[in-house]
């Protein structure tokens, strides 16, 4: 991370020499009026999607205005009075969420998106977010150009289901010379789990396939321009390598890093020395050799963001039978520490780096053992798991409060003018869109034990009005938890709409594709911030652990790992008055 950080530093510096003319704050996005508003007003891009098995091609209006310092709006409509579907909404959201982050938009937005026809799929997202960006810097969509897609936070098209239904649809329509299709679906499974060759498909109407695995990619091909090299870097083809100890293993020290990245192992083998569930443990033990590796190579936040994570695995692990007293005395801690944090606001985007782990991990904490509590009360199996996850939350907002006190303030001016208030606003509409669209398709299945993803999504869902209420009307604490929430809905969401890969396709090359693409967002938001003075180790530490850890399990859906650091990074740089002046 070190070498890498040095990189990104130099390239920051490049950066703020070719900014030092404009007027611009300390900004990601090149585009748009020069107070950070849209050039565009309208425009019109073709959604594919796929009803009852059979494809179509419907059209979507977009328009974007300022509401002068009001609240951030989306209306989505389309012409069915049944409503708009979650999924949908979710990738609409989405959308907005990742054009705003990746540009540094100002959130004080009013969009409207009509559709013409009613859509289920989140096939609309990635065409979404390309018409928005499109909208942003003033460019127009070229006829004849089509995209499918899902979309993340940062960026990545993700695979979407029904491809061949769907370039069938547009020979039909007509007007289409070229469909964008998500990397590594050129070969994509038909209705009945056949495998089929799109390229074959759009030969027979005279069109052609390319594959995108970004946004920036795809709207390059869409709009016949460019996104700004330094806000939409390209991505290699796999991920930066992470740091390699060249001096052999270091002895653990008595610094502040030390301390919490042993206290974190210590939990680690507690609770592992009672646990019965065998893959559960070895994934607990692969995260503890991953932070022992980056401790080695002198990655020391890398290391406790990976221990940390290794002691939640381990928790579930080693979890046994709770009381509602034992949980309550949980909850109250965690709210006792997002107290103390509200009366503590940063005042510089190092703390902020600091405050948003701590109040990240107590929102964890209380959010889990309310689940726990309902849970326990409703006689669900899962009750276990939030309850052992609770805790092990709360011990991490507390070596994580501990670090922040022996660290001290750092560096990095944050802007008054920020509108953290609009951020936090979009980010927690987000998350919800999301858990909607997760739970529209997981009905009423209780949620498993063994499911930690799941298990964290519905402990926002549960606990969302009590966060809500703790935050009142601190913009700081609202923006974290807002953050944290939406970071936790993506990894279940993500997977539960993963596609099936047909027999004799290898998606390896597509999934690199994608952790690359999550990893150099999230390397240059992260490294961007440097510009502003500032360090920020514990983000730079969750994105170390992110790819360490999507590198070493390249399978579909890693790529999501990537949503922490990244949407941490961009609140950040949000703080340090991303929007223009």
């Amino acid at each position: 991370m070190r070498a890498r950080a040095a990189a990104a530093t130099a390239l920051a510096l490049a950066c703020t020499l070719v900014l030092a003319g404009c007027d611009l704050g300390f900004s990601l996005g090149f585009g748009g009026k020069p107070d950070g508003h849209f050039e565009g007003s309208e425009l019109t891009v073709p959604v594919l999607y796929v009803s009852g098995g059979k494809g179509g091609v419907a059209s979507q209006r977009i328009t974007a205005a300022s509401t002068d310092g009001g609240d951030l709006s989306i209306d989505i409509t389309e012409n069915d009075v049944s409503g708009v579907a979650p999924v949908t909404q979710s990738a609409t959201w989405t959308a907005v969420t990742a054009a705003t982050l990746l540009t540094g938009a100002r959130p004080d937005t009013a969009y409207t998106f009509g559709f013409d026809a009613r859509i289920n799929t989140p096939a609309a997202g990635a065409v979404t977010a390309v018409g928005v960006l499109a909208l942003y810097y003033g460019t127009e969509v070229q006829p004849g150009v089509a995209l499918t897609g899902g979309v993340t936070p940062f960026g990545t098209v993700s695979p979407v289901a029904g491809l061949p239904e769907q370039v069938t649809a547009a020979i039909e329509a007509g007007g289409i010379d070229t469909v964008l299709v998500p990397a590594g679906q050129r070969i994509a499974a038909d209705a009945d789990g056949r495998p089929v060759d799109l390229d074959q498909v759009a030969a027979t109407g005279g069109m052609t396939i390319t594959e995108v695995a970004d946004v920036a990619g795809a709207y390059a091909i869409m709009t016949a321009e460019d996104l700004p090299e330094a806000a939409f870097p390209t991505p290699a083809a796999s991920p930066t390598p992470l740091p390699t100890a060249t001096e052999g293993p270091v002895e653990p020290g008595d610094g502040a890093f030390d301390v919490a990245i042993d206290s974190a192992l210590a939990r680690v083998e507690s609770s592992l020395e009672t646990a019965t569930d065998a893959t559960l443990v070895e994934r607990s033990r692969a995260a503890a050799d991953r932070a022992r590796t980056l401790r080695d190579a002198g990655d020391d936040s890398g290391a406790f963001a990976a221990a940390a994570a290794a002691a939640d695995v381990a928790a579930v692990a080693g979890a046994s039978d709770v009381d509602a007293a034992s949980v309550g005395g949980t909850r109250t801690a965690a709210e006792d520490l997002l107290a103390a944090a509200s009366q503590n606001p940063p005042e510089t985007l190092d703390a902020a780096d600091l405050s948003l782990e701590v109040i990240g991990a107590a929102a964890d904490a209380y959010a889990l053992a309310v689940s726990a509590e309902a849970a326990l009360a409703a006689g669900e199996e899962a009750a276990p798991t939030a309850a052992a996850l609770a805790v092990s939350a709360l011990a991490r907002a507390r070596e994580s409060a501990a670090l922040r006190d022996a660290l001290g303030p750092g560096s990095g001016s944050i802007s008054r003018d920020a509108d953290l208030d609009g951020l936090g606003s979009l980010l927690r509409r987000a998350a919800i869109a999301a858990t909607d669209a997760y739970e529209s398709r997981a009905g009423e299945a209780p949620v498993r034990a063994g499911d930690l993803p799941a298990v964290r999504l519905a402990a926002y869902d549960t606990a969302r009005k009590d966060l809500e209420s703790i935050a009142g009307g601190d913009a700081w604490l609202g923006l974290a938890f807002a953050a944290t929430s939406l970071s936790r809905a993506v990894p279940p969401l993500v997977t539960q709409q993963a596609v099936r890969v047909p027999d004799g396709v290898d998606p390896t090359a597509a999934v690199q594709q994608r952790i690359a693409v999550g990893d150099q967002y999230a390397v240059r938001a992260v490294d961007a911030l440097a510009d502003a003075g500032a360090e920020v180790s514990l983000v730079r530490g969750a994105l170390s652990d992110a790819t360490a850890t999507a590198t070493a399990a390249p399978v579909p859906g890693a790529s999501a790992v990537y949503a922490t650091p990244f949407l941490r990074a961009r609140v950040l740089a949000f703080a340090a008055g991303v929007e223009r002046a």
